[in-house]
């Protein structure tokens, strides 16, 4: 089917506006404090809750008593040195029955790891460089800042789509449309991925304040990259590439090493 010059402009020309749109929006930090601003830490907290009891409710809880009593016991000492404001005793420390390889943690105090990543790790230092990195996430308030971020937007793309339809640009719907896919893969993608990379550098710093060997979480991330099937090109990833994460943690090594030494003597 033969391309209409005409549609290829005026296509370049949403996509230029719509860059020029979000452009003050971009920006990672400054998006993440917008998208903070419109979520109150309690509505944090009341999803976190609500998520946490649609899972355990939804999965079984893992019956290996010894994978339970570890993941609480390097949970709790991850969230001593976080600064949360929840006491380590009233987080929730669940190991559910699954071979997934993965973890998560939840506003309000709710931590969850899988079977399948209680398998790989080796020893308590890797299991920190993982529940430190989910810890991350939240005492910096990164659900806030995603449901926020997506609500901001989601509204900037309503609103340009709608000026565009009433100047003839292109009609509303393919102007939505077009919108969202650059909203998508140029600011809400890059953002997530930028949240990851900081809980990568906030989970480094807590697990040597806990008294965890950071060098743990290079070995821990280097077995990552040989698990699971192929992986999305890092543009099409809420995740950054398993090779910039760690060259990332290598960065931040010494720094961490030294606050290690310093807990350890």
């Amino acid at each position: 089917m033969p391309i209409c010059l005409s549609c290829l402009d005026r296509r370049r020309t949403l996509l230029l506006l719509g860059s020029a749109t979000f452009a003050p929006l971009a920006g990672c930090q400054q998006l993440g404090e917008a998208g903070a601003s419109l979520v109150s830490p309690e509505q944090e907290r009341a999803m976190g809750q609500q998520a946490f009891a649609r899972i355990r409710k939804e999965m079984p809880r893992s019956t290996n008593a010894a994978y339970q009593a570890t993941l609480r016991r390097v949970g709790q000492r991850i969230v001593a040195v976080s600064g949360s404001a929840i006491p380590p005793a009233q987080w929730d420390f669940v190991v559910f029955r699954s071979d997934q390889v993965n973890a998560f943690a939840l506003p309000g105090g709710h931590v969850g790891a899988f079977e399948g990543l209680m398998r790989l790790v080796s020893g308590d230092a890797e299991l920190a460089a993982v529940i430190g990195h989910e810890v991350g996430h939240v005492v910096a308030r990164h659900s806030a800042q995603r449901v926020g971020a997506s609500e901001v937007s989601q509204l900037g793309v309503g609103v340009l789509a709608a000026v565009l339809g009433a100047y003839g640009y292109a009609d509303p719907r393919t102007a939505q449309a077009l919108l969202g896919a650059g909203a998508e893969y140029g600011i809400i993608l890059p953002f997530s991925r930028s949240q990851e990379l900081e809980a990568d550098s906030i989970g480094l710093r807590l697990m040597a304040k806990a008294g965890y060997d950071p060098e743990a979480a290079i070995s821990f991330w280097q077995k990552m990259m040989h698990t699971g099937g192929p992986k999305p090109p890092a543009i099409l990833s809420t995740h950054p590439a398993d090779q910039e994460r760690i060259a990332r943690l290598e960065a931040l090594l010494p720094e961490a090493e030294r606050t290690y030494r310093g807990v350890v003597g």
